[in-house]
């Protein structure tokens, strides 16, 4: 019987807590039939008079709670009451965070969360959230009913459970206590758990930061290195536009190749599955790219520019409870891997891999759990979102299915023509004055619920597209009134009333894949890449979503054969020649069902292909319009990784489990397998001291006047990067002669990155006005492996005959890319003797500067893990590097490589065989209780997920009571 960390009491009105024995009946009387976890212990009995029958929950030795229940609504109850005794301080801090209302338990402490709610109010995730409520209350559809009694339900079990906490039922973790009050907890509704689906969905989909920095960025290149431009170093550069602003990815494996349906329509859907009885061919495909309108990009002021970053950047918020800034859980750190092997590949059974990669705080941000209800038949595991009732992700016995960021473009910014009218403000739009409406908000500012003021926000909204981005005074923390006659206006698929929690409740009642298309045809914003097996031996994948589709003239950009067209992924004009016209027909939305090749792969990178060529709006036409779905897509190496492992093991033999497993795990340095051929040509140079055959001649007098030392740095790196495998051990203690020289090696390239980046291309970002790591890790590599790899796609140095890049704006003279490697490659291994504390490179071990700390959302170090106690306390050594299939980014900003507060959010692994329930194993980031009193506040962390190893999901009843280790009954 597990006691720690609880206060029994007797005689309470709700809960009786019972010292219970093998045997017990499921109910509180005789007449009660037995349960199926009777044999496990009992540790409480809850009573509620809204349940109809009794529940059972029984918690097995890994933490994760199953519950047994006859109806939804009992099932759901019981949900909401677990869920809470594992999580409620998380949850708390999660719906305020969608619902923007941070700042009535922590504005006092620091103010600048305020800012956290001003910046969430705007997308009014609360008032969406009611509307999808009432709407679900006002349906008669069985489905939607059960959904409501769901949802119901379960905030009665979350209150249930507060209840009893302030009753003194339990006592809280007085860690967790410093950050949360339950004397001060507002009662849950089912709109807080609507408010939370929102909030994910729009986290991994919201787009408006990309696009407002991507234009400002593209306008700033344009007017610096423009043809005549008075400075001939900048004259000079007239073009590097292009250069800086490359979609192509590195790795180039999509999921299929080409839109689905085009030119051949084949009858599947995105929304629906296979063909059935639809009719094929009923859409005329072009495969001519239409011609350049007449509309040009617009001219953005840099004033609404600043707004838009003070107001959409994640980093503004700099006090100490910087976790809860703006935008903090959103892209580009939401990723993920997905991949399904059919039967044909894996010895008749069928395989489903998955981890999404997410915020890595503690508690994890997944629950895991067990839905079995005798209503509808339904057994579901898998993880839920705190605070969200149901599985989101899991497998039924029937479907497994799993989700990565799809990357869709669903969001627009428009530049608002703004004058005034009547009492107000008008937008100009189809040549005509469309006033401005506004909405109010107020801001609740305190100490864990206890409110000391109020700040009042108006935000405008220009009706036929969305929000206008507000300026925000960061120092005050207020919105500042618009008084300028331009703005930014943003559009998003996410501002309705939308139903993915009808989606997740169908989709966990699949039965097949093709069920599992259906349910999705209800999940309309932040799209995914669902990837499916079944026990009847199919693999599907969709993304499925509402894509809009715009005006032909949001479609005519092109870099370099007419770069002041529009493009989606840029700010539009808002006066009528850009707008949303539609959605994409789900016959072109990415999607597939047992594809030949006999897998599925997807990790955030480009699904079809689009952007192979560097051009992303020169696909087949469609009604007038270039098939277009995003850009914003992963560099593509988790991928092509991910991908050339299936195909090697498939060759190899039979994929099995174990490979999958393997996968799952790799940290072999996809960037390095890319850069290392152009870093290991400039080394070269130091056999001759630069004076070989076309070497630039600026790299022999560079290496005559380094010291010796200097230029025994320069060996030491050649050699150990040619000695490298591409493996990143993290080599803490005893490691082998290989691991000591990988892990060295693996310091020395991402220390080199850093001052490549540094040294060779922010010079330019800077004489533009742009800092360079504005932009995501994951577009800033494009530039240099473009570069180094494809020197003459790059705008040319006439002295060098190499990028012109690699010189330095600021200075005269004219520096290759060849010195430039060398000068990077020296500052770091300068760099690595310092934070070392050595030269000898066999102390040099990766785990020592790539390390991941899991720290809580409200800021308390006892909360950290690891902790003081732990052996490594300042943080758990880890093995990769930035864009490793096991994703352990460290980012290349600066010089400290500790892992970002992201990476796997779960591991999950399927199996699947003809006929028979789908099995599955899984490791997690934590432990499933936020109690650090309790012995599953981090088991799962320690003996699976860092040592890489799954262990098997207890699913059956039978394996749930032989790994159980208590049971709580809950009656009428």
């Amino acid at each position: 019987m597990r006691t720690q960390g609880f206060v029994f009491v007797a005689a309470l009105s709700l809960v009786t807590v019972v010292a219970g024995a093998c045997g017990d009946n499921f109910g509180p009387t005789d007449a009660t039939p037995p349960g199926p976890f009777d044999k496990l212990p009992k540790d409480y009995d809850v009573q509620n008079a809204g349940l109809g029958s009794a529940v059972q929950v029984a918690r097995d030795r890994y933490g994760i709670a199953h519950i047994a229940a006859h109806t939804v609504a009992d099932a759901s109850f019981a949900q909401g009451y677990v869920m809470a005794h594992d999580r409620l301080a998380q949850m708390e801090v999660l719906r305020r965070f969608g619902a923007g209302t941070l700042s009535e338990l922590f504005g006092a402490l620091d103010p600048s969360v305020i800012d956290t709610d001003l910046s969430m109010r705007v997308h009014r995730m609360t008032f969406y959230a009611q509307q999808t409520w009432d709407m679900l209350q006002a349906s008669t559809d069985p489905t939607d009913q059960q959904i409501v009694q769901l949802l119901q339900r379960f905030a009665d079990g979350v209150n249930a459970y507060a209840a009893d906490l302030k009753a003194g039922t339990y006592t809280i973790d007085p860690e967790v206590g410093t950050g949360f009050d339950i004397d001060t907890f507002a009662a849950w509704t089912p709109v807080d758990s609507l408010v939370l689906g929102r909030f994910q969905s729009f986290a991994l989909s919201f787009s408006a930061p990309f696009e407002t920095d991507l234009t400002e960025l593209y306008q700033k290149l344009r007017a610096t290195y423009a043809p005549g431009a008075s400075d001939p170093q900048h004259a000079a550069r007239s073009g590097i536009d292009v250069d800086l602003l490359t979609t192509a990815p590195l790795g180039k494996f999509s999921t299929i190749d080409g839109f689905p349906n085009d030119p051949t329509d084949t009858g599947t859907r995105s929304d629906s599955g296979r063909p059935g009885k639809r009719k094929a061919g009923d859409a005329a495909v072009a495969s001519a790219a239409p011609k350049a309108g007449q509309v040009k990009r617009p001219e953005v002021p840099q004033q609404l520019f600043d707004n838009a970053r003070r107001f959409l950047s994640k980093d503004i918020h700099d006090g100490p409870f910087h976790a809860l800034g703006p935008h903090a859980f959103m892209r580009p750190y939401a990723g993920s891997n997905n991949w399904a092997v059919s039967p044909a590949l894996a010895n008749g059974k069928t395989l489903l891999a998955t981890d999404q990669h997410l915020q890595l705080p503690n508690p994890s941000i997944f629950y895991p759990m067990q839905l079995i209800v005798d209503e509808g038949n339904l057994d579901v595991e898998g993880v839920t979102f705190p605070g969200i009732p149901g599985i989101i992700l899991g497998s039924n016995g029937n479907v497994a299915w799993a989700a990565t960021v799809s990357e869709h473009d669903i969001n627009d910014v428009y530049l608002e023509n703004i004058s005034p009218c009547g009492s107000g403000s008008c937008v100009a739009f189809n040549g005509q004055q469309v006033p401005i409406t506004t909405f109010t908000e107020n801001i609740g500012v305190g100490m864990f619920g206890n409110i000391e003021k109020t700040i009042t926000a108006t935000y405008e909204v220009v009706p036929h597209h969305g929000p206008i981005i507000p300026t925000v005074d960061t120092t005050n923390h207020v919105l500042v009134p618009r008084t300028g006659n331009q703005a930014l206006s943003m559009e998003f698929t996410g501002y309705d009333p939308t139903f993915e929690i009808r989606a997740v409740y169908n989709l966990a009642h699949a039965k097949i894949v093709d069920d599992g298309f259906k349910a999705l045809k209800d999940f309309t914003y932040g799209g995914q890449n669902w990837t499916m097996i079944d026990n009847q031996g199919d693999i599907a994948w969709t993304t499925q979503e509402a894509v809009p589709v715009r005006d032909p003239n949001a479609y005519t950009w092109n870099a370099k054969s007419n770069p002041d067209g529009l493009a989606p992924f840029m700010v539009l004009p808002g006066d009528g020649t850009a707008e949303w016209q539609g959605l994409l027909d789900t016959r072109y939305v990415p999607h597939a069902i047992n594809p030949q090749q006999g897998y599925l792969a997807t990790a955030n990178a480009d699904p079809v292909g689009a952007t192979f060529d560097n051009d992303d709006l020169n696909q087949d036409v469609v009604d007038g319009r270039p098939l277009y779905v995003g850009v914003t897509y992963a560099a593509g190496v988790r991928e092509e990784r991910i991908t050339s492992r299936i195909q090697a093991a498939a060759q190899a033999g039979a994929i099995t489990n174990d490979d999958m497993a393997s996968i799952q795990h790799d940290t072999h340095s996809n960037i390095g397998d890319k850069m290392l051929p152009p870093i290991d040509a400039a080394l070269g140079v130091l056999d001759d001291g630069g004076s070989g055959s076309g070497v630039p001649s600026d790299v022999a007098p560079y290496l005559a006047s380094l010291g010796s030392d200097d230029v025994q740095r320069l060996e030491t790196a050649r050699t150990l990067l040619e000695g490298w495998t591409g493996e990143t051990p993290a080599a803490t203690g005893s490691a082998s002669a290989q691991d000591i020289t990988d892990s060295a090696a693996t310091a020395v390239f991402n220390e080199w990155v850093h001052f490549f980046l540094v040294d060779a291309l922010s010079d330019e970002f800077t004489a533009a006005g742009f800092d360079l790591f504005r932009l995501d890790d994951n577009q800033i590599i494009r530039i240099p492996y473009r570069m180094l790899t494809q020197p003459d796609t790059f705008v040319q140095d006439p002295a060098t005959g190499q990028p012109i890049l690699c010189d330095d704006v600021t200075t005269p003279g004219d520096d290759s890319c060849t010195k430039e490697i060398l000068v990077a490659m020296l500052d770091a291994m300068h760099q690595l003797e310092t934070s070392f504390k050595t030269g000898d490179t066999t102390q040099w071990r990766w785990g020592d500067l790539h390390h991941l700390t899991i720290t809580p959302l409200f800021p308390d170090s006892a909360l950290d893990l690891p902790n003081s106690n732990d052996p490594t306390p300042n943080g758990f050594p880890k093995a990769g590097d930035n864009f490793v299939v096991n994703r352990a980014d460290c980012g290349w900003s600066d010089t400290d490589f500790s892992q970002e507060a992201d990476g796997p959010a779960q591991r999950f692994l399927a199996v699947a065989e003809p006929g028979q329930t789908i099995t599955f194993q899984w490791a997690l980031p934590g432990g499933t209780i936020y109690d650090s009193r309790d012995p599953h506040y981090r088991d799962l962390l320690d003996n699976y997920y860092l040592p890489l190893q799954h262990f098997d999901v207890p699913y059956a009843v039978p394996d749930i009571v032989a790994n159980g280790e208590d049971r709580w009954e809950f009656h009428p």
